[in-house]
């Protein structure tokens, strides 16, 4: 493993630390020298944490997606911003296609950390209908669920 590899994945480290201003420093000097799809993503990640730039981030890693759809890394990044955006249910899916992709455990513990969904009050409406929503909310405060 030379130095680079070694930088990316000092940078990767950070930011799944929770480091997201040294691992954005770290990765753009590694970017320097790696022209890698996985440091463009991460970076991403670590912008949209640290500044909010979310709709970028997440331009970025769809775009890294359609270049190397077999890398389950670019599905978790995804999620993860779609997560930072409050858009759980886009999270949920892109994580289970990345899931498809390849067994990632972190995939896996955003899954776990997320919960089990409970079932649709109406299974013939989708999930996002307005009134399985409504209804699976009185039932969640009145305890029927």
């Amino acid at each position: 493993m030379d130095n680079y590899d070694k930088l990316l994945n000092k940078g990767i480290s950070a930011a799944e630390a929770g480091s997201y201003d040294e691992a954005f420093i770290i990765l753009t000097q590694a970017a320097e020298h790696i022209q890698s799809p996985i440091v463009k993503s991460y970076s991403a990640y670590c912008q949209a944490k640290s500044h909010g730039k979310l709709s970028a981030a997440a331009e970025i890693c769809q775009r890294n997606i359609a270049r190397e759809s077999h890398n389950s890394v670019h599905y978790l990044i995804l999620g993860r911003i779609f997560l930072l955006a409050g858009k759980r249910w886009k999270a949920i899916k892109i994580f289970h296609m990345g899931l498809k992709v390849s067994p990632n455990p972190l995939i896996i513990k955003e899954l776990k950390q997320l919960g089990k969904r409970n079932s649709l009050v109406i299974k013939v409406l989708d999930r996002e209908h307005s009134l399985n929503r409504l209804l699976g909310k009185a039932f969640s405060t009145v305890g029927l669920r």
